[in-house]
């Protein structure tokens, strides 16, 4: 077709688009062509003596085969096509990409976005006035980053364009720990073949869809989506805004899509899009062309509306390619004319310089030099500003995104610009100025299918009591140790050995303390770790320090209640001592190892609660529970806990032995050999406890919490009840006792106390022992001063 003033001479060009009989529909960029020419042929200075044509416009379907048909049919065919705009869809442009070199004839596409296309060693005389999709992926995944969803369902139609860009986004997404699942479709004419049982996923749960696929299929996909209700807030709904304005209504829908206009309105509120492509149609600033921006949209929409054609997003592209070609054909009529072609690469090639319109498809160096100014366009067109890469691509650095909105007013659906990423900053994502997420979604992000996974720790009052009941059994533990240390030189206090009383409340204080370790309220890993590691330790250091002083006390009462005779320098504090350390050190051992082998792996484990079962929270995506376990579940960790418990229950079983044995002491001053009994047996339930919070309670992290806690403190404090409190009764009948004797001294005063004949005649056994004590310590004074005085008579 020739628009213009005649010219002297034609220069034509093969105009390739699809009509979107079996595929995607490009025609609507013929009226942006014809466009072009006219304003191109009507521009004085550009390509003088010659005027811009092509002869018809082919139909290459959209398909591979047919492109190629028509390919070959315009090179065939008269006059010689010094290029080629199109083929209309990317399917139909690869394989006449891939062969028009071998033509030296250029080829410039409006509307192929294939991330292969940029194969320069494949393609190599090929240029778009688009960009690629390689920028699709990491601007996707900015995208879907910022809003938190990392589980994307990519819906994609099984052509090599979008199974090359799925591929690619796929591992994109993967590499940035997402989850991304290419569902491939068949199509029947433009119908996609749907699986009805899971096309959409729904076993796996997802919820944010990619459509990957050309305008036709998609229409079928958001039908059958829209009747199953996979509709926002619930879903998510992402596509490529590349399709035509309208793209989803019946006036432009080719397939069986049994679904009204509004209804498909209503299913695209709140879907996003998201554009490689540059949109200038609100610019006013004066392009190259000579015309804004907003001028070529106006006439353009007026222009396909009279021709009967679709509004085309690639309008503005096919435009500024014609343009780009012309310009570049000028450039080459004057370096032809100045024979001036220095630095172009060209200069060795075969072929002759001659003016444009005896161009052959023979001729290498003339093709060359075509092809060497379109690569140098520098231009700014109605579609922006247009440079190629080295690849022939459009340099874009700008990706759009967009939303389907409804009017708050009413009205139809419209497209709503709300952010951008920038490929020369990492593709951050930036709001336009004033908008937030809020803007987007007013009810909040909508979740992404993964099921919610929360780990919660112990409940705060669980905690509060126990820390309250820990910190009261501190107190009482250091009362007891005043108490201990006050009255040190008391004879009730030597029988039982004020050494190993301190250590039974060393050991008390530690197990006091393990219970705040235990139940620090936290998630962190790290801290978690920390604390399960000091509980243990603790607990162990405390529990054989108290335990083993015990055992050395009951031990100490059986050895000298069996042998009465035996020497005091036998059963002295220092020996009892060094026993008891011994037993906490193989304990400690034992947890030391046991910290070692489950340090390589760490010392926490996750675990299901049970407490909180899982449920659906809002929009119905699956809620589970998780809890820290103070466990390594490995073979190796779990023989040495259960080693730490045999060894504490060998202790336990000594013990009991011990207690059964002394059952039977009268002896004044080893009676509380009975207390230290009773709190063996209790210490021999805490074991119990312990293995049951270890090995079967790990899932129920509060009521393991309080059943340790209780158990902790209610042995802690009975072992310290049991030990000290009678000494404290004792010494307080004592005190009143001697009160009395000095307020009433005679022979009555024990009677007249109050006191019970069993405790008032201890007191006055004791009374009468001691002062024999000192009449022997007297006479043994005495003595040993009479054998000095003999030893020196003599």
């Amino acid at each position: 077709m020739v628009i213009g003033s005649v010219q002297s001479a034609n220069l034509t060009f093969m105009f390739i688009t699809s009509f979107g009989q079996f595929g995607l529909n490009s025609s609507g960029v013929v009226p942006a062509g014809d466009m072009a020419i006219r304003d191109i042929n009507s521009r004085s200075g550009l390509l003088p003596g010659y005027r811009l044509m092509y002869d018809s416009v082919k139909d290459s379907q959209c398909q591979f085969d047919r492109s190629l048909s028509t390919f070959f049919q315009g090179i065939q065919s008269d006059p010689v096509k010094l290029a080629v705009i199109g083929c209309g869809c990317s399917v139909a442009t690869e394989p006449v990409a891939a062969i028009s070199h071998h033509w030296n004839i250029s080829q410039i596409s409006y509307f192929s976005a294939s991330i292969e296309l940029s194969n320069r060693s494949k393609y190599k005389r090929y240029f778009r006035t688009n960009p690629s999709l390689a920028l699709e992926p990491p601007a996707f995944y900015s995208m879907i980053k910022h809003f938190g969803w990392k589980r994307i369902a990519l819906l994609t139609q099984n052509e090599v364009v979008y199974t090359t860009a799925a591929a690619r986004l796929q591992g994109v997404l993967e590499r940035g720990q997402c989850t991304a699942q290419i569902k491939l479709f068949q199509t029947t004419s433009t119908n996609p073949v749907m699986d009805n049982d899971d096309f959409f996923l729904t076993d796996e749960d997802y919820r944010v869809f990619f459509v990957n696929s050309y305008p036709e299929p998609a229409r079928q996909i958001i039908c059958e989506a829209f009747k199953r209700h996979f509709t926002y807030p619930k879903y998510v709904w992402i596509m490529r805004d590349s399709f035509v304005d309208n793209w989803w209504t019946a006036a432009v829908d080719k397939g069986d899509v049994n679904c009204t206009d509004q209804e498909l309105e209503m299913f695209l509120n709140k879907a996003l899009l998201i554009t490689v492509y540059p949109s200038s149609e609100n610019s006013t600033a004066l392009t190259d062309t000579g015309i804004t921006g907003q001028q070529f949209h106006n006439e353009y929409n007026l222009r396909a509306l009279q021709m009967n054609y679709e509004v085309s997003g690639a309008g503005g592209r096919a435009y500024d390619a014609v343009w780009i070609l012309a310009a570049a054909l000028n450039r080459t009529m004057v370096m032809v004319e100045s024979g001036n072609i220095n630095g172009t690469g060209c200069e060795n090639i075969t072929g002759s310089l001659v003016p444009l319109e005896q161009f052959q498809y023979s001729n290498e160096k003339l093709g060359c030099l075509i092809q060497y100014n379109i690569q140098m366009t520098n231009f700014t067109g109605v579609s922006g500003h247009i440079q190629f890469d080295s690849n022939g691509t459009r340099i874009q650095n700008i990706i759009t995104l967009k939303q389907y909105r409804h009017s708050e007013f009413g009205g139809n659906i419209s497209k709503t610009e709300f952010a951008f990423l920038n490929a020369q900053q990492g593709y951050s994502f930036t709001f336009l100025p004033g908008l937030n997420d809020t803007n987007v979604y007013h009810d909040g992000i909508p979740p992404d299918g993964t099921a919610t996974k929360k780990t919660v720790t112990y409940s705060i009052p669980l905690v509060i009591v126990s820390y309250c009941l820990a910190l009261i059994g501190e107190l009482f533990a250091i009362i007891c140790l005043a108490f201990s240390i006050a009255f040190r030189d008391r004879r009730m206090m030597k029988h039982s050995s004020h050494n190993l009383n301190y250590l039974i409340i060393v050991g008390a204080m530690c197990m006091y303390a393990s219970v705040v370790a235990h139940l620090v309220p936290t998630t962190a890993y790290a801290t978690v770790q920390a604390t399960c590691q000091l509980s243990n330790w603790l607990f162990i250091a405390g529990y054989t320090l108290s335990f083993g002083s015990m055992l050395g006390r009951m031990w100490r009462v059986l050895y000298t209640y069996q042998n009465p005779k035996i020497s005091k320098k036998f059963v002295q504090d220092w020996y009892m001592v060094m026993v008891v350390l011994i037993i906490a050190g193989v304990g400690m051992a034992i947890v030391s190892i046991e910290t070692i082998v489950s340090g390589q792996k760490g010392f926490a484990t996750k675990s299901e609660s049970y407490e909180h079962p899982k449920g659906a929270a809002a929009y119905d995506v699956q809620e589970f529970y998780y809890v820290w376990m103070c466990l390594e579940p490995s073979t190796p960790a779990l023989y040495m806990r259960a080693l730490i418990y045999a060894y504490l229950a060998a202790l336990q079983i000594v013990g009991i032995v011990l207690a059964f044995q002394t059952r039977k002491v009268k002896y004044s001053g080893l009676e509380d050999s009975k207390f230290v009994s009773a709190t063996i047996y209790v210490s021999s339930l805490m074991l119990v406890v312990l293995v049951l919070d270890t090995f079967v309670l790990g899932g129920y992290l509060n009521t393991s919490g309080t059943l340790l806690a209780v158990g902790v403190v209610t042995l802690t404090t009975a072992i310290l009840l049991l030990i000290f409190v009678p000494k404290m009764i004792l010494l307080y009948r004592e005190r009143i006792c001697e009160s009395l004797k000095r307020s009433s001294p005679g022979q009555n005063s024990l009677a007249d106390s109050g006191l019970s004949g069993n405790d008032a005649k201890v007191i006055s056994l004791e009374e009468e022992l001691s002062q024999k004590e000192k009449l022997v310590s007297s006479l043994s004074l005495e003595m040993n001063n009479l054998k000095k005085r003999l030893s020196s008579a003599h």
